[in-house]
């Protein structure tokens, strides 16, 4: 069976990039929302009704046994919500939540720059977990963000004008949107003295590769075939620039449509 992947868009198809590198023997479909692009600002509820959609194809049409949730905005907001959901409709079947793996992994020394979408920011569910794991963080929501990602626009310029807000003295930081790791080169740019960095598209895969040495036999679930799909609810030729950059032209995106 298949390990699927969500997303509203980049951010997911970056994760994808860095799994099929530490991870190439598995089979994955990836799903990417660009229809309803981007998530960072949308209610719980919006992001419920989307998410389970893909939910239902991805472990429904395209029998996936897992899913990973590789947008912390629903993985912040709604997990617990979409666990009940999920063990009502596909009991048996896993998702993959990426918040714990993600704050465990920043350590507890010193002060931490957070850069996130502003639903993540002010989650609960990321909060709970920064006030217990970490002794001293500034989070800083970057609302505009992954849009200009999903539409090429300046995203050096944008992160500059947050540069004021983090003192030159902070030297760890997290990027906590999957989309921000694209752009990781403008942050370290911006805040040169940010010298440990936290990137989820690299905490994934050692986190799926932890976890399936850990459960084998829900490893023995997945099939091995190397093989990848890449799906969107949309066009866009941004996104398809990046899948050309990242896998090549042979590998095509399918449009589906998410009743």
């Amino acid at each position: 069976m298949n390990i699927g992947i969500f997303d509203s868009g980049l951010g997911g198809l970056w994760i994808l990039n860095h799994l099929k590198a530490e991870l190439p023997m598995y089979d994955y479909v990836f799903l990417g929302d660009q229809l309803n692009v981007s998530y960072g600002n949308k209610t719980p509820d919006e992001l419920f009704l989307l998410t389970t959609k893909a939910l239902d194809y991805l472990y429904g049409e395209k029998e996936c046994k897992g899913v990973i949730l590789a947008c912390n905005t629903i993985s912040s907001t709604i997990y617990d919500r979409l666990r009940i959901w999920k063990d009502e409709k596909y009991f048996g079947k896993i998702l993959f939540g990426i918040v714990r793996p993600t704050v465990e992994s920043i350590g507890q020394d010193g002060t931490v720059a957070i850069f996130a979408t502003s639903r993540t920011c002010e989650s609960e569910v990321y909060e709970n977990f920064f006030q217990e794991n970490l002794k001293k963080y500034i989070k800083t929501p970057m609302p505009e963000l992954a849009g200009l990602i999903e539409n090429g626009g300046d995203t050096h310029s944008y992160i500059s004008s947050f540069k004021n807000k983090i003192s030159n003295d902070i030297t760890k930081g997290a990027l906590l949107c999957t989309h921000y790791g694209i752009v990781r080169n403008d942050f370290k740019k911006v805040f040169p003295f940010i010298k440990d960095w936290v990137y989820q598209e690299e905490l994934i895969p050692k986190y799926l590769k932890d976890y399936f040495i850990e459960f084998p036999d829900r490893e023995a679930f997945f099939s091995h075939n190397g093989t990848m799909s890449i799906l969107v609810t949309k066009e866009n030729d941004i996104f398809k620039n990046f899948k050309n950059k990242w896998f090549g032209e042979d590998i095509k995106i399918e449009l589906v449509n998410l009743k």
